[in-house]
C-alpha cells in the first residue's frame, strides 16, 4: 500500500489539470497498453498506432514495461506536455538522475545501449526523446481532441464534486480502492511505501490510458501527481485514429441539430458545470425522457459528452459543440422548447502484441 501524507499546506495545494495540451505521460502509458493487448478496448487506435509503428519504437520497448513501475524521467510533470517543452526537459535529464532510474530495471535482460544511457550518453539520451516524439505523433497527436473531450467532461465532474463536498471527496472519489483517511491517501501497491508531500501539493491528472489503478509519479525532482483513469465515458469506446478536423457529421445529424428543442438543449449544456438528465429536464421543462433523447442526438454528432457517475449521467458541451454556438450556428437555441420528435518485431513491438 501506498500512503501519500497531506499537510494543510498540501491540501490547499491540491491542482486539477488542465488538458489543453496532452502531457508525453499519455504516450507513455499508451504504450503499456499497447503491448498488454487488453485493457482499453481501442481497438480502432490500437489497429491505427500498430499499423504506423515507427522503428525507433524498439528503444521505447526496452524502457517502458508492459506493466509496473516506469523511469520517472520519461513522464516529466513539469513542463509535461511538447508544446511546453517535454521533450527539451527529458534530453536535459541528468546523469544523476538516469543512473538510479534505470538501475530499477536491472531485473530485466537489457541491451548495452541501456548502460551508456545509465552513464549520461547524451547521444542515446537524445535518441529516446526522438523515439518517444515520434510515438507521440503517431499514438496522441490523431486522437488528441477526441481525448481532450473525455478529460475535460471528467474534469467538471471532479470541479463539481469539490465544489459541493470539498477536496476530501474529490480525493475519495478517485478509484473505488482510494481510501482517504485526512491526512493521508492510501492507494493499492505492492509493499508498504509513505510518502510525505511536505508542501509540494498534488497535481491529479486523469489520463486515458492510465489503466485501471490510480498512478502515482512521485519523485524528489518533479511536482507529484497522481494519475486517475477518467469517469467512464459513453464515448471512450470510439476513440479512433481519426483526426477531428476530417471528421463530418452527415446531412441527416445535422439535419436532426436544426430542432429548436435540440439547440436549446445545446445551449443549456453549455454551463461550465454541464448537467445531469435530471437537471435538464427541469431546466427546460421537458420530461427527463426527453432530455435524455435530445442529449443522446447531440452526443452522437459529437456536440456532447456524457459521462456515468455512481446513478447518474452528466451532459457536458464538447468543444466542437461550443465552437458551433460562438459562431452562431445555433442562434435558435435561445427560442422556446417545442414538443417537435427527435428527428510487427522489427518495431521492437512482439507478435503477441498484435
Amino acid at each position: 500500500m501506498l500512503r501519500i501524507h497531506f499537510t494543510a499546506q498540501d491540501l490547499a495545494r491540491v491542482v486539477l489539470a488542465h488538458n489543453d495540451a496532452l502531457p508525453v505521460s499519455e504516450a507513455v502509458m499508451s504504450l503499456q497498453v499497447l503491448r498488454r493487448g487488453s485493457g482499453l478496448l481501442l481497438p480502432g487506435w490500437r489497429r491505427h498506432v500498430l499499423d504506423h509503428l515507427p522503428a525507433q519504437a524498439s528503444l521505447l520497448g526496452c524502457l517502458v514495461p508492459a506493466s509496473g513501475w516506469i523511469p520517472d524521467f520519461l513522464t516529466p510533470s513539469n513542463h509535461a506536455s511538447p508544446a511546453g517543452g517535454a521533450f527539451e526537459v527529458i534530453r536535459a535529464t541528468p546523469r544523476s538522475r538516469l543512473g538510479p532510474e534505470l538501475r530499477h530495471l536491472s531485473h530485466r535482460r537489457l541491451p548495452p545501449w541501456v548502460g551508456q544511457l545509465a552513464d549520461g550518453d547524451r547521444e542515446t539520451l537524445n535518441a529516446v526523446s526522438d523515439a518517444l516524439a515520434a510515438y507521440y505523433d503517431i499514438a496522441v497527436t490523431p486522437v488528441a481532441d477526441r481525448m481532450r473531450t473525455i478529460l475535460d467532461a471528467d474534469r467538471v465532474q471532479r470541479v463539481h464534486t469539490m465544489a459541493r463536498a470539498g477536496v476530501g471527496a474529490v480525493l475519495a472519489g478517485l478509484h473505488p480502492q482510494v481510501r482517504w483517511r485526512e491526512p493521508v491517501l492510501e492507494l493499492p501497491g505492492r509493499g508498504e511505501v509513505d510518502f510525505h508531500l511536505e508542501g509540494r501539493g498534488l497535481l491529479l491528472c486523469a489520463h486515458v490510458f492510465c489503466g485501471p489503478q490510480p498512478r502515482a509519479l512521485l519523485n524528489n525532482v518533479d511536482t507529484p501527481v497522481l494519475v486517475y483513469s477518467p469517469v467512464r465515458s459513453l464515448q471512450i469506446g470510439e476513440l479512433a485514429a481519426e483526426r477531428s478536423s476530417d471528421t463530418k457529421c452527415s446531412p441527416a445529424a445535422l439535419e436532426a441539430l436544426l430542432g429548436r428543442t435540440r439547440a436549446a438543449v445545446l445551449h443549456a449544456l453549455a454551463d461550465p458545470a454541464g448537467h445531469t438528465t435530471k437537471q435538464l429536464a427541469l431546466r427546460l421543462g421537458i420530461s427527463p425522457a426527453s432530455a435524455s433523447e435530445h442529449a443522446s442526438a447531440l452526443r452522437a454528432v459529437g456536440l456532447v459528452t456524457s459521462l456515468r457517475y455512481a446513478n447518474t449521467v452528466r451532459h457536458t458541451v464538447t468543444r466542437l459543440g461550443t465552437s458551433l454556438l460562438v459562431t452562431g450556428n445555433a442562434k435558435t437555441a435561445a427560442a422556446a422548447p417545442t414538443n417537435e420528435p427527435p428527428a510487427p518485431a522489427r518495431h521492437g513491438i512482439s507478435q503477441q502484441d498484435r
